[in-house]
């Protein structure tokens, strides 16, 4: 699948959002304050690591590949 621009979430249903690519770049409502999208847990709980959020850790790139995985989980 090939990234698109920022998307905004909140304009997708649950089945729009289940089909997104793990690393998208999102938004919710504000295309200022962006995340980058995770995936979805079978329950349906949307995971997003959000760049505010995740700026502060002392791995950027690693608490995103956890968000993913934690998503990829039961």
């Amino acid at each position: 699948m090939k990234f698109q621009k920022a998307i905004d979430i909140w304009k997708l249903n649950p089945a729009q959002r289940a089909k997104l690519q793990a690393g998208q770049w999102i938004y919710a409502g504000n295309p200022n304050s962006k995340g980058v999208w995770c995936g979805q847990k079978a329950n349906g709980v949307d995971v997003a690591a959000w760049y505010h959020n995740a700026k502060g850790r002392t791995s950027y790139h690693q608490y995103i590949r956890d968000l993913i995985k934690y998503a990829k989980t039961v």
